[in-house]
């Protein structure tokens, strides 16, 4: 018995020297990359899993979909970090989803996309309208996880009833600026980045780091 529990405790010692030697045997920066991503949701067996979904929702319906952006990270910090939940909506990213296309480029015109504070608010865990930030080309709503801390933000979308078009509109909520492509491990990290603060950097993972917002 005692040489069968040797391995065990031998590996458990390493692993904890490795974590207080403050990461130095992995690559130059690990400690300051963090990862966000929707959070597990329930398949048909009730088994929690992570995935890519659409949401498909009445535009008349006042029920507030939720939306929970879960953090991950083991060590606490002396400031907070920032998640960006974008709304992706430009013809760039739609072609790399490969939803714009010939023939039927259906959402080649602004009639097709749903726009954030004329079809849908985003909502805080207080259920308070968050206000997105717009820089350049892009759209964000800023989420904060104070002192690096794991855990969930719950946000929800808020339908407006927008009743100006008859047919669906759309749009893409992400945690990655780019589609991410999982072929290899170059591609991953080139487009999984949420953001780069400077001090430390965001990423997403590939299973579950969009939700499409069809609004009928």
């Amino acid at each position: 018995m005692k040489t069968n529990l040797f391995f065990p405790i031998v590996a458990a010692a390493l692993f904890l020297a490795a974590c207080e030697d403050d990461y130095r045997n992995y690559p130059a920066g690990y400690d300051r990359m963090y990862y966000a991503t929707f959070d597990y949701e329930a398949d048909d067996q009730g088994n929690p899993t992570l995935s890519n979904r659409t949401i498909t929702v009445d535009r008349a319906s006042t029920e507030l979909i939720e939306l929970p952006v879960k953090f991950l990270s083991e060590t606490e910090r002396g400031y907070d970090i920032e998640v960006r939940l974008y709304v992706r909506n430009s013809p760039w990213f739609l072609r790399q989803m490969g939803v714009m296309k010939p023939p039927r480029n259906e959402f080649s015109t602004p009639d097709s996309l749903a726009v954030p504070g004329v079809d849908f608010h985003i909502l805080d865990s207080d259920k308070r309208v968050m206000t997105p930030v717009r820089r350049d080309t892009l759209t964000w709503y800023s989420i904060r996880f104070p002192r690096a801390r794991k855990g969930v933000e719950k946000l929800y979308v808020e339908l407006l009833n927008n009743e100006d078009f008859d047919h669906v509109r759309c749009a893409w909520l992400t945690l990655s600026v780019n589609r991410i492509d999982p072929a290899s491990e170059e591609t991953l990290h080139a487009t999984a980045l949420n953001h780069d603060a400077g001090t430390y950097r965001i990423y997403s993972l590939s299973r579950c780091y969009y939700r499409r917002l069809n609004i009928q």
